[in-house]
């Protein structure tokens, strides 16, 4: 499938919070909070804290960075971001999300990634996934005819959720930033429901 602009992003069951299959580490959801209130302000932060049910808001009264959260509960995080701080415009959130990326890149993988290339970054974000996610998803990478960086997602029941789609794209684009200062022309050139190839074309490192 191609992506579209409407803002519409798949259908999931309101499961119970332990039974995520697909977790995230608790300084992704650090790095959200930590980028909304330095860009933000407190009170950008509180009104959007008031927009998450009580069991997600909850989650950021007290984050370790070092344990693992239900990547549901970042979905409903990213969706507020989308609607109150972008105001559902792609652009607007997509520079939101390379922000919430680059502080936990600036963390986690800062030193590593200034002594490198966008594409061998590029070629190396399954091995960063498997640093901040854990699950049944599976990703690969490979370089096509024309040049591009192909990131391929298996088994990600989030790829059918656009907002995830900008979401991942996002993280990408501020992982070969943080290498280069230079953003790659990223698109997502497929998707179904638990998989997608997320393109990116860079000039030359």
């Amino acid at each position: 499938m191609a992506d579209t602009p409407a803002s519409s992003s798949g259908s999931f069951s309101d499961g119970s919070i332990v039974d995520d299959v697909h977790q995230i580490k608790g300084l992704a959801l650090a790095s959200v909070q930590t980028h909304v209130i330095e860009t933000f302000g407190q009170a950008e932060w509180d009104a959007l804290m008031k927009l998450l049910p009580p069991r997600t808001s909850g989650m950021f009264e007290d984050v370790d960075t070092g344990d693992w959260y239900p990547e549901t509960e970042m979905r409903r995080v990213v969706h507020a971001l989308y609607q109150h701080l972008a105001q559902d415009d792609d652009e607007r959130f997509m520079a939101l999300m390379r922000g919430v990326a680059t502080v936990g890149i600036n963390r986690f993988f800062g030193m590593i990634l200034t002594i490198t290339t966008g594409r061998f970054v590029l070629r190396n974000i399954p091995a960063f996934w498997r640093r901040v996610r854990r699950g049944p998803a599976v990703l690969h990478t490979e370089t096509d005819a024309a040049g591009r960086v192909l990131v391929h997602y298996s088994d990600f029941r989030y790829c059918r959720d656009r907002i995830y789609r900008l979401v991942s794209l996002a993280n990408c684009e501020a992982a070969a930033y943080a290498a280069t200062k230079r953003l790659p022309k990223g698109e997502v050139a497929k998707w179904d429901r638990y998989s997608m190839t997320l393109a990116f074309t860079l000039t030359d490192d």
